[in-house]
């Protein structure tokens, strides 16, 4: 039996008064929450910082690990999607093997316990078979043409029933809205209804995407030159992009990720949906040098989670370095909200939350000391 006692502790939604006490059995499961009076204080672990459960990395693009370094920064959204095509199939399989058993390592020794991931294919499988944190995979779905829906969806089940063969748990996403059909996405909201599992999808990341679904000019156009797609077909919504998808979103969890360019009416609009916000500032400031307004999610604050992206649009998978972002920005929220983020809220979006995100008696949900100080928090040690 341990007996852990921070500066303070931080449960996954709210700080308990400090006199509190965890008791951990001997698998360093979680077992109560104790007053310090009650117990021999000698018999107790004393740490000095904040005391919290293990991070949820609610977006993160694991077989992308081998592309750090190689994609131009601030290039905005259309010109960083060229270059990922370009370049994400010039390393081996075994580079990519590796980067991401490296990129795996790294977030678990950083303090995270679960991720939501985002896979094109089966290239992942291994390396989160091995992995010493919990994956949930969202298998992503690109098709633009709506005759392609049902080969491009069919495709999706069978990378689903891959990673199920592996005992490993797996929804659709579709990439985004400006690449993937509203039929398409229809058919993955469905889709992802009946197996009551978690829906994803990369949302108004960029400025380019706005003007394409307003029928303005945009670079995403360019971008289908690139790709020889024709898109003569596409009407433009005359709406934003999330206006002219949100209402195909059911019940189940949904998952909107980046946000950069998300209006407050955008907000209000999606409100009786069941969606959590995912914030990657790391990524919005690498591609577009820009971050959501913060401010307007305020009222939103526990529906609001974190993600690091990807290797391919960040410096790295640190969870601190995303929070620290927020804070330099902007004083939209409370220490207390910014970890919630952190852990209970990301368990949540992932639907993942009986088993992390907080302290769940005979469970080991990661037990993370960090520190706070000048504004800014670090990671110190992962206690359990």
């Amino acid at each position: 039996m341990r007996l852990i006692k921070g500066d303070r502790i931080f449960d996954g939604r709210s700080f308990l008064p400090e006199s509190c006490v965890l008791i951990l059995d001997e698998y360093d499961n979680f077992n109560e929450i104790a007053n310090e009076n009650s117990l021999d204080k000698e018999s107790i672990q004393y740490y000095k910082g904040i005391i919290c459960p293990g991070f949820v990395n609610a977006h993160c693009h694991l077989e992308l690990s081998h592309l750090f370094g190689k994609i131009t920064p601030n290039t905005g959204l259309p010109q960083f999607a060229k270059e990922i095509i370009i370049k994400r199939s010039r390393s081996s399989e075994q580079e990519i093997e590796e980067r991401m058993v490296l990129a795996d390592n790294y977030m678990f020794e950083n303090g995270v316990v679960a991720v939501g991931d985002i896979s094109n294919n089966t290239a992942s499988i291994r390396a989160k078979k091995q992995s010493s944190m919990y994956y949930h995979t969202f298998v992503e779905l690109i098709g633009l043409a709506p005759e392609r829906k049902e080969s491009v969806f069919k495709s999706g089940v069978q990378v689903i029933k891959e990673f199920n063969e592996q005992g490993l748990t797996a929804s659709l996403a579709p990439h985004a809205p400006y690449s993937t059909s509203t039929e398409l996405i229809k058919l993955i909201a469905e889709y992802d209804s009946e197996i009551n599992s978690v829906f994803s999808i990369h949302n108004q990341e960029s400025e380019e995407e706005t003007k394409f679904f307003l029928g303005e000019k945009s670079e995403f156009n360019s971008l289908y030159d690139f790709l020889k797609l024709d898109i003569s077909w596409f009407k433009a919504s005359g709406k934003s992009s999330l206006k002219s998808y949100g209402n195909l979103l059911k019940k189940n969890t949904a998952l909107l990720v980046h946000n950069t360019f998300t209006s407050k009416e955008d907000i209000e609009f999606i409100e009786a949906k069941n969606c959590n916000w995912c914030f990657c500032p790391g990524a919005n400031l690498y591609i577009e040098n820009r971050l959501p307004d913060y401010d307007i999610f305020k009222p939103y604050t526990k529906t609001i989670c974190m993600g690091t992206d990807s290797l391919a649009s960040n410096q790295q998978l640190n969870l601190m370095a995303e929070v620290n972002h927020i804070l330099k920005a902007s004083s939209a929220f409370t220490l207390e909200e910014l970890l919630a983020m952190l852990t209970f809220n990301g368990a949540k979006a992932l639907a993942i939350d009986n088993r992390f995100g907080q302290f769940i008696k005979g469970k080991n949900s990661g037990i993370n000391l960090i520190e706070f100080n000048n504004s800014e928090l670090r990671f110190i040690q992962k206690i359990c």
